[in-house]
This record gives C-alpha cells, sequence and structure tokens, in this order.
C-alpha cells in the first residue's frame, strides 16, 4: 500500500512536468513576443551617436519621409546632459540600380536643452538639422548630421553641432 501510494503521489506531482510543451514551442513563443529586425529603416532605430553631441540615438520613422529623432547624452563644449529631439523630413532619397544601399537627405528642426551647465540656467535652444543617412538593405542606418543651434537660454547666440551615428531599426509587434 505505502508503495502504491508513492507512485500514485509521484505520478501527480510530475504531470504538470511531463504536460508542459517542448522547449522548441516555448522558444518560438519568445521570439514572437520579442521586437523584430525591420526590413528597412522603419519603424523604430535605437543606436549611438558620436560627435557634439554624443549618446543614445532612439527614432521612431512610420513611413520613409517622416522621422522624429531624439538623442540623449553628453555635450563635451558645454560639459553637460544633452537632449535633442527632432522632426525630420526626407527631401531626397537616391537608390543606386541593383544596390541594397539607400541614402537619405534630410531635415528638420527641433528643440535642444542642454543641463547642468556651469550656469544656473539651463541651455534651451532650436535645432535645424541637416543630415545623410545610408541605409543598408537590413535594417542599420549610418547617419551624419550637421545642425547650426539657435540659443535662445540663458544668452541668444549660434552654435552648432554634428553627429555620426549607427542605428539598428525594429518593426513594431504585428497585432
Amino acid at each position: 500500500m505505502p508503495t502504491r501510494l508513492l507512485v500514485i503521489i509521484s505520478t501527480l506531482w510530475a504531470a504538470p512536468v511531463f504536460a508542459q510543451e517542448p522547449l522548441s514551442q516555448k522558444m518560438d513563443k519568445l521570439a514572437d513576443e520579442l521586437p523584430k529586425f525591420a526590413d528597412n529603416p522603419e519603424g523604430i532605430g535605437v543606436g549611438i551617436g558620436v560627435g557634439e553631441p554624443m549618446g543614445l540615438a532612439v527614432a521612431y520613422r512610420p513611413h520613409r519621409r517622416h522621422t522624429l529623432a531624439a538623442l540623449t547624452g553628453w555635450s563635451l563644449s558645454d560639459k553637460s546632459l544633452h537632449l535633442h529631439v527632432d522632426y525630420l523630413v526626407t527631401v531626397n532619397s537616391i537608390t543606386l540600380e541593383e544596390s541594397p544601399v539607400t541614402m537619405d537627405v534630410y531635415t528638420g528642426i527641433g528643440p535642444t536643452l542642454n543641463l547642468g551647465r556651469d550656469t544656473d540656467l539651463p541651455g534651451l535652444g532650436a535645432r535645424v538639422p541637416l543630415g545623410i543617412s545610408v541605409a543598408f538593405e537590413k535594417p542599420v542606418d549610418i547617419f551624419v548630421e550637421l545642425a547650426p543651434v539657435i540659443g535662445v537660454v540663458p544668452e541668444i547666440g549660434l552654435h552648432a553641432s554634428g553627429t555620426i551615428g549607427v542605428r539598428g531599426w525594429f518593426r513594431p509587434k504585428q497585432q
């Protein structure tokens, strides 16, 4: 009797382990939940930018013509935390025949903020970036950007910034 009871308890205890789905099915479900690389630079782009300023570059591109791009990081010239968000419009797109490379020329406008400067006031201004983005067949682009910056706070002035960066593009999960 105790052996029979032990077998019944062991079977009931182990049944959920044997009833679970195989590991390959679990991995497939997990892979479905993760963001996928995009086939082109659309969706959400994440990468780095080096220059003035330098830091984390994030972008949202619902389609090829319009992009909302941001960079947060460190400004070496102001020795401060930097943040800018730009609305960008692609003004020209160049694709060579039978080439996996596309080059977009873009411009835009957006606010910029520097915190932790030598003065008590944060730096606030407007950027007017002009850039080139070189996108490859797979979802990676390299961008070069120059932007005149019109400073408003703490004083009115004209400055410049420039960044070279790379982003990987992910498409949002399809419902």
